[in-house]
């Protein structure tokens, strides 16, 4: 672990090798990865400890986690078993993907606590595995957590996972649609109770009708940003889940608009948020990107080519921890 740790341009397993913390030879690596047992479970709830004991960032009381996942490309590897396409920043590629799951630690920077670094079959997808990961935070920490993640996130799966102490705040497509509460029923009306109530399609503004609140944020360049707030909206698998919707538009100093189409976020938690700065918490999930090319460039995770893949789910792990080493450490060096 102090090897990769140490190796910011090692390029290969072996060349983590090199490393002066490493009193080891060339082929010890591979041997050492065949030969170590990793209790994965044990890990996580460690893991998970150090980061509500270490984070400092918090918003309403709650913890920020990021849920992500990222390939790790394996295109010429006949003894790497359960390799499919996943999409990577280059479009698809052969290989395995990785979800991650980590507590975003402090107010500046892009450290994150890794708590879960999990491989996803072929036979499973990453929403899957990311609710697995969620499930497992809920029973160990100690904390009420925000679960911040992109569009592709928002499923029957993930919704389940929102609770008291887990709220959601996931990205929206632009094509979605949500209900509003059903209203009451009429005496004597026959037939089930309805679920849903009026549609709000989040591409159609005739059907949106009016926001809760509107706040703006005025920039120092004239630029504004200005958020929306639509309450008591459900998704279609979620009746009883009432949740916001919040369209977050940018202005340049003109009064145009910045971009073509709004930031659309939904948010599980409590209605009484401060909005015009709840919404920046959105944007800490973008620390857990941070995270896959750290690991990749300068810790060599992707570059290692290990033959097997219960090796590289090792080395997967080994990597996590010396991102922790040097997130922890971080605090003592100078800049």
């Amino acid at each position: 672990i102090d090897a990769i740790a140490s190796s910011p341009h090692a390029q290969s397993a072996v060349e983590v090798s090199d490393s002066p913390l490493m009193q080891r030879n060339y082929a010890s690596v591979y041997k050492g990865l065949e030969r170590t047992t990793i209790d994965e479970a044990a890990l996580r709830k460690i893991l998970v400890k150090q980061a509500d004991e270490s984070g400092e960032l918090t918003v309403a009381g709650y913890a920020i986690q990021a849920l992500d996942h990222t390939p790790y490309p394996r295109k010429s590897a006949p003894t790497v078993t359960d390799r499919g396409y996943v999409r990577g920043a280059d479009g698809n590629v052969i290989g395995h993907q990785y979800s991650i799951l980590g507590r975003v630690m402090h107010e500046k920077g892009a450290w994150v606590g890794i708590e879960d670094c999990h491989r996803i079959p072929t036979d499973r997808t990453p929403v899957q595995i990311g609710a697995e990961q969620i499930a497992r935070l809920r029973q160990s920490s100690s904390l009420k957590h925000i679960i911040t993640a992109d569009c592709e996130y928002l499923t029957e799966a993930i919704l389940n996972q929102a609770d008291e102490r887990t709220q959601l705040l996931i990205r929206l497509r632009s094509n979605r649609v949500f209900y509003l509460p059903p209203n009451p029923r009429r005496p004597g009306q026959r037939g089930p109770t309805p679920k849903h109530g009026r549609k709000f399609k989040l591409g159609d503004a005739r059907t949106l009708g009016k926001p809760a609140g509107i706040f703006t944020v005025n920039t120092t360049d004239g630029e504004r940003i200005e958020i929306a707030v639509f309450k008591n909206l459900h998704a279609a698998s979620h009746p009883n889940l009432h949740g916001c919707v919040i369209r977050v538009r940018a202005y340049r100093a003109d009064g145009s608009r910045k971009f073509a189409r709004p930031i659309w976020l939904f948010w599980t938690g409590p209605h009484n948020m401060d909005w015009a700065t709840f919404w920046c918490v959105y944007l800490k999930r973008f620390c857990i990107e941070s995270v896959h090319q750290f690991s990749k460039n300068s810790l060599a995770w992707t570059a290692a080519r290990l033959g097997y893949t219960d090796r590289e789910e090792r080395w997967s792990w080994l990597v996590m921890l010396a991102y922790w080493h040097l997130l922890l450490s971080a605090p003592f060096a100078n800049d």
